[in-house]
Parts: structure tokens; C-alpha cells; sequence
């Protein structure tokens, strides 16, 4: 039991821990060698080295956190002592160590998948498990960047106060028995450094068992006679103005989508109308909904219950069902209808007898009336001027153009293109 050391043992101990995390060799990185000598196995022996590679930076990473939590623990016994302050250097150099573990892993993952071209070991499935761990290394980072943000802004790695308890006027009460001990400023920056490390092991865990099945599954796909190159191909490429998965997964993950608000408050304002307090929600459906802003930025209003719809592979797994899977260009019945139907910036990208389809859909679910935008810009699949996009959509829905909403509409937008393209039309009175 520690707590029973003397101080000068305790004291002894730390120095110890310190001294060996400081002598611990620098990480390795991907040499040339290595990587020349990757460049000539065959793609099963690719595969299998990659997925151990997970597997060993996700043990070198437990144990490395099991050893940086135990050095902590010696501070929080050597409270009494404040005047210890080697626990800022201790968070700063594990942070950096963790940092250089998991890039080294992903610049071998990265060296790997981008030399791939002229072999084809990387099936469109295999690819989609490395995306997954990339996406979620961006969140990991930046969390630790902010940790880093705070230490610099604030001189605390996170929000203190979420550590306190509060009595009932707001205040910081006592701790009580087994709470942080005295100075918490830096058991509280202990325990952020901490949380952050445990983090990225969870997440290097899974990512080598993610990797480790798909490796298998490759090498089972590949005993089996099965063509590497058809796996998961619907994932890569996108067919008449449908995006891939791939491209899909890239806007959610790095900012792709963009949200003309100003239009959404036009539409709340000169189309839907809604009512307060007891009355119903009015209904929204977003066909070729993207990434499914307007709907998330339409519900979160409270006002409308609005339902995305999108044409892209595996729509619902990537969003984790905010967007719905729906091929617009076949005739669809879907179990309900809507108040209203909004469809922008898709006809223009699709072929002319697809967005024929799209707008018979729209109308066919539609009861109050259309939101629709198109673009007159060259070399899309579809560009309409103003008056044929009118002229197209009043033909294939029976609905006619509101003028007056139109211009509304129109005025309140962010988006020049759609300032310049969208258009409200409603049932014939």
C-alpha cells in the first residue's frame, strides 16, 4: 500500500518513473526499407502487416497508459506537496509520445493505401475501415487540441467545474470522502491528460479488431476465387449525379455541405407558416437531402418534423439513419406524405429522364406545395434556364409557380446560386 510509504520513498519512486520515462527510445517511424520491402510482398502479406501493425500500437498504447496512470497516482499521493510540479511535463511528453505512436501507424496505413493504385490489395471495403479510424483520429486530435487550447488560455486542460460539486447556491462545495484532494487544479489537468489517453486506446483497440476482420475477410474473399476488384466497387464511384459513398463519407467528414439559412428562413416565413404551442408540426421532406443540413437545421427549430432522403449508397450507415436511403429516379411510394417537399440542387446534376422521375415523386408526396432550385450553369447534366426549369417542374407536378414566394424567397438567400435558381410552387388553387 503506498499511501503507507514514507514521503522520501514516495518521492523516490517519482523521481524513478520520470527518469525512465525520459531515458524510453525515441518512436519509430516507416523507413525506406521497410517500405521497399512492402512494396514486394503479395497483397495478403500487405494486408495481414497492416492489420499488426494495428494490434501493436494498440498494446504498445495499454500499456503505455497503464505506466503514465500509475506515475499519476504518485502525485495525487504527494498532494500535500504542491510545490511538485514534474506532472505538466508528464502530460506534455505522454501526449506527444501517444501522438507519435498512432502517426507512425498512420503514415505506414497512408504510404500503403496511396502505392495501392498499380496492385489493387485494397478493396473499396477494406479502403471504408481505414477511413473510419482516419475520422476518428481527426476527433481524437481534435480533442487534444482543445485540452492543449485550454492549458494555454486558462493554465487547466479542460472545464474545472465539471469536476466540482456545487452546493445549492451555485458554490464549490467541499469534497467529500474519496473526492479530488486539495490544489485540484492539478488532479483536475491529471484527469483530462489521462481521459484523453484512455480515449485513443479504446479507439486503437477497436481499430485493430475492425482491420484484423477485414483482413480475414479479405484473405476469405480471395481463397474463394472471389475478384478483389468487384468488392464494394457501388462504394467508390457514383452513377448519373448520384455521389459515391466514398465522396459522401469525405463531405461529412471535412465540411462539404454547405446551408443557405437565409432561404430556410424565407421558407419558414412565406411557406410554412407554422403555428405555436398545441398545434401540429408541419412536415417537411428533403429529397437529394446531401448530408441532410436542412432537415437537422428545419427540426432544429421545433417547428417542423422534416425527413431527409438521399440517393447515395449506404446513405443510412454513414449518417447513422439522420438520412434516409431513397432512389428518387424510380417511381417510390413512401409509407406518409408532406406538408411540403424541398429538392435543391439536384435536378441540374442528373440526367433529364431521372429528374422527370424526382419531380413525379416530389408531387406524389407533396400536399401543400414544392420548394424546388435548378442551375442554368454549363456543363452539368441538366442546366435549365429560369423559365424551362418553371415551365418543367409546373409540367411534370401539375403544380404552379408562386411567383410572389419565389421572389421571397429568393431575396432572403445566402447562396447565389440558389438566389438565382430557387422557386416555391403550390397546388392549383
Amino acid at each position: 500500500d503506498l499511501s503507507k510509504q514514507p514521503v522520501e520513498k514516495l518521492f523516490r519512486l517519482l523521481a524513478f518513473e520520470l527518469l525512465r520515462e525520459e531515458k524510453r527510445p525515441a518512436e519509430g517511424h516507416f523507413s525506406v526499407p521497410e517500405f521497399q520491402t512492402v512494396t514486394e510482398q503479395p497483397c495478403e502479406e500487405r494486408l495481414l502487416g497492416l492489420a499488426q501493425d494495428a494490434g501493436r500500437v494498440a498494446e504498445e498504447v495499454r500499456i503505455y497508459h497503464m505506466n503514465v496512470t500509475g506515475t499519476s497516482g504518485l502525485y495525487w499521493l504527494l498532494h500535500k506537496y504542491p510545490e511538485e510540479h514534474s506532472w505538466v511535463w508528464l502530460i506534455a511528453v505522454s501526449h506527444d509520445r501517444i501522438l507519435r505512436k498512432v502517426e507512425g501507424h498512420l503514415a505506414r496505413l497512408s504510404a500503403i493505401a496511396v502505392d495501392d493504385e498499380a496492385y489493387g490489395c485494397l478493396s473499396p471495403g477494406f479502403r471504408t475501415v481505414l477511413m473510419n479510424a482516419i475520422a476518428m483520429w481527426k476527433k481524437l486530435t481534435g480533442d487534444h487540441t482543445a485540452l492543449v487550447w485550454n492549458g494555454v488560455a486558462f493554465g487547466v486542460l479542460g472545464d474545472v467545474t465539471s469536476w466540482r460539486e456545487l452546493d445549492e447556491d451555485g458554490q464549490t462545495a467541499e469534497p467529500g470522502p474519496g473526492g479530488p484532494p486539495p490544489n485540484v487544479s492539478w488532479s483536475e489537468n491529471l484527469i483530462f491528460a489521462n481521459m484523453w489517453i484512455s480515449s485513443v486506446q479504446k479507439w486503437l483497440q477497436h481499430h485493430a479488431q475492425e482491420l484484423t476482420q477485414a483482413t480475414y475477410t479479405e484473405l476469405a474473399r480471395a481463397q474463394a476465387g472471389l475478384p478483389r476488384e468487384e468488392h464494394g466497387q457501388r462504394w467508390v464511384k457514383g452513377k448519373d449525379g448520384v455521389l459515391s459513398s466514398f465522396e459522401y463519407m469525405r463531405r461529412q467528414n471535412w465540411g462539404g455541405w454547405e446551408l443557405d439559412k437565409g432561404l430556410l428562413r424565407g421558407f419558414l416565413r412565406h411557406c410554412l407558416q407554422p403555428g405555436y404551442e398545441d398545434s401540429a408540426r408541419i412536415s417537411v421532406a428533403d429529397f437529394g437531402a446531401g448530408g441532410g443540413q436542412y432537415s437537422e437545421w428545419l427540426n432544429d427549430t421545433g417547428l417542423v418534423e422534416a425527413v431527409a432522403f438521399d440517393a447515395t449508397e449506404a446513405v443510412r450507415d454513414i449518417t447513422g439513419g439522420s438520412v434516409q436511403e431513397l432512389n428518387l429516379a424510380e417511381e417510390v411510394q413512401l409509407w406518409r406524405r408532406f406538408d411540403w417537399v424541398l429538392c435543391l440542387e439536384v435536378g441540374a446534376h442528373i440526367p433529364p429522364e431521372h429528374a422527370r422521375a424526382l419531380l413525379r415523386n416530389a408531387r406524389q408526396h407533396a400536399e401543400r406545395g414544392l420548394v424546388v432550385s435548378w442551375s442554368a450553369t454549363a456543363g452539368l447534366a441538366n442546366p435549365l434556364e429560369d423559365a424551362a426549369f418553371v415551365a418543367l417542374v409546373e409540367a411534370e407536378t401539375g403544380f404552379a409557380h408562386d411567383v410572389e414566394a419565389t421572389q421571397a424567397l429568393r431575396r432572403g438567400c445566402d447562396l447565389p446560386r440558389l438566389a438565382a435558381g430557387g422557386a416555391g410552387f403550390r397546388p392549383p388553387a
